[in-house]
């Protein structure tokens, strides 16, 4: 039978392996911002209409894409740091345990809103809500081992709220990708360098975190161009061709707006058209007969239409009564890539 100061020392174990700092493992930092940083940037490619034309059958890509790697991640992830903490010889702390299933959760549902966006609408928002979603995942981590992981914590959450403010689409992947695989392996690299006890070597730990997140993004946004295109621009009556051509529309030309609605409820023709009007010349690049995606408006820089430059967005639609007939009206704003 144990005496009592067996049993006290066994107490203290408990209480000590059940409440001490949780911490940021190496190679959670370095797998995580990997593979986070790297669906980041790859996604975009892999999960494309030209791969996938039907919405269902992309959306259910993108949920199996994000499950496989963000899953076998997290498995990967969780074995490694059961085995190194059995490699020292101790438990992995409670308050551990609880965050990396609150970890999974983030990352759940991260999946889940990709997937939703997909039928939903505000894929716009897609790159900010990632970046919100492990700013809340450091600083759970930060609520359990130091001050300065809490701040960069918040401070990652600011920047996804930045990009739902109205930051460019592009620049918003590319700071999320800049948060993980940079901001991550940094963070942990200021944690065992920055001590609680002084104020402003926090503050100056998390300038110099924020410097680096930041620079990377701006950068590429700011020196990455779409290519230009070649040759003299084509009027909309000419003959287009095969080939490379240029498009240019110029102000005041009529562009119907074509919907293909699928409805129980009512019916619209494929050929029925609402009118709209350029108030900007544009310019449009097409590969033998078909829009290649570049495009540009009056004299200004050429954009990719997957940059998402150019957007719609639909607020609102009002039914009401006009003139004693039953009407639908739209609010909505179309615009970006303006001189």
């Amino acid at each position: 039978m144990p005496t009592h100061q067996e049993q006290f020392q066994s107490i203290h174990a408990m209480l000590a392996s059940g409440h001490r700092s949780v911490r940021l493992e190496k190679h959670s930092l370095l797998l995580l911002g990997g593979v986070g940083g790297f669906l980041s940037v790859a996604t975009e490619w892999v999960i494309t209409e030209t791969h996938f034309p039907d919405l269902t059958e992309r959306s259910f890509a993108l949920l199996l894409w994000l499950a496989f790697w963000l899953g076998g991640s997290s498995l990967l992830e969780h074995w490694l740091t059961r085995r190194a903490a059995a490699r020292q010889a101790e438990t992995l702390p409670f308050a551990q345990a609880q965050i990396t299933r609150a970890w999974w959760m983030l990352l759940s549902v991260g999946s889940l809103g990709s997937y939703a966006m997909q039928f939903h609408g505000g894929g716009d928002m897609i790159y900010a809500l990632w970046a919100v979603l492990l700013g809340l995942g450091i600083y759970l981590f930060g609520l359990f081992s130091r001050l300065l992981i809490e701040w960069i914590g918040l401070a990652t959450i600011l920047l996804g709220i930045l990009g739902l403010a109205g930051l460019p689409f592009g620049a918003t992947r590319w700071l999320t990708a800049s948060a993980f695989i940079i901001g991550l392996p940094l963070a942990g690299w200021l944690n065992a360098r920055v001590t609680d006890s002084r104020f402003t070597q926090r503050m100056l730990a998390l300038v110099l975190w924020l410097t680096l997140v930041i620079t990377p993004p701006l950068l590429i946004t700011r020196f990455s161009h779409t290519p230009i295109p070649t040759g003299a621009p084509t009027a909309l009556n000419s003959e287009i061709g095969t080939g490379k051509r240029v498009l240019r529309l110029e102000a005041g030309t009529r562009v119907p707006l074509r919907v293909n609605l699928k409805s129980a409820l009512v019916d619209i023709s494929a050929h029925a058209d609402l009118p709209m009007t350029l108030s900007v010349p544009m310019e449009i690049a097409l590969k033998d007969g078909k829009p290649d995606g570049r495009y540009r408006m009056g004299n200004g820089a050429w954009h990719n239409i997957h940059d998402g430059a150019l957007q719609i967005r639909i607020y609102r639609l009002s039914p009401g009564l006009e003139g004693n007939q039953p009407v639908v009206r739209a609010e909505a704003e179309f615009g970006g890539g303006q001189p």
